[in-house]
């Protein structure tokens, strides 16, 4: 979850992406964004993260006082006190801490470790909530599924196992990602890097 502002001239505030997502930074002027800690954007958006999934929102419906006099103000400032004007934005709000923030950033440390868990089920069993309440705080924090977190994790870890490895066995790295199905497994892939297994392979291959 970040909140952007492309030339400071259409500050906006972005959910997040499902699918692969490709940013073209050109021309003049300057880019500034914030980028928060998974869940920590919760503390300045009114409902669930899920409502800004796949969307970009105006940043005045965040934050009511970057109306266009202060984005106008903003934009002739240099680049340091800029930063500083962004930072004072998200400080006026007076977030406050949030122990739910902290515990998801936990369960990700966990998905992220090698032999972490790997499942629903067995991440809500190791902080002991149910699995009904530990999707719900994903969806309510991060905007995305639990479920689908884990499946990219593995899909990331199968794109650095396609990357590192000379003649990849393309039905062991499908089943070692969870998939009974090379077929099923490479749709899936392409959603991640916007390649298939096979092209991703071609690519990294060439890439300097």
């Amino acid at each position: 979850m970040s909140i952007f502002s492309s030339r400071l001239r259409s500050p906006a505030s972005r959910g997040t992406f499902s699918g692969r997502r490709t940013y073209l930074a050109a021309g003049t002027g300057r880019i500034v964004g914030a980028r928060f800690r998974p869940g920590a954007f919760h503390a300045f958006w009114p409902g669930a993260l899920s409502d800004l999934q796949n969307s970009i929102a105006d940043l005045q419906q965040v934050f009511p006082a970057a109306d266009a006099a202060y984005i106008a103000r903003v934009a002739a400032l240099d680049d340091a006190a800029v930063v500083a004007a962004l930072i004072a934005l998200l400080r006026a709000r007076q977030p406050q801490p949030d122990p739910n923030i902290e515990l998801i950033n936990q369960i990700i440390a966990a998905i992220e470790t090698a032999d972490g868990p790997q499942t629903v089920a067995a991440l809500a069993s190791t902080f002991e909530r149910s699995e009904r309440w530990v999707q719900q705080l994903f969806h309510d924090y991060l905007g995305i599924g639990l479920k689908w977190l884990l499946q990219r994790h593995c899909l990331l870890a199968a794109a650095a196992q396609i990357h590192d490895t000379d003649k990849p066995d393309w039905a062991d790295i499908a089943y070692d990602s969870g998939y009974a199905s090379r077929a099923h497994f490479n749709t899936h892939f392409k959603k991640a890097p916007g390649r298939t297994p096979t092209q991703y392979k071609l690519w990294t291959s060439r890439a300097p």
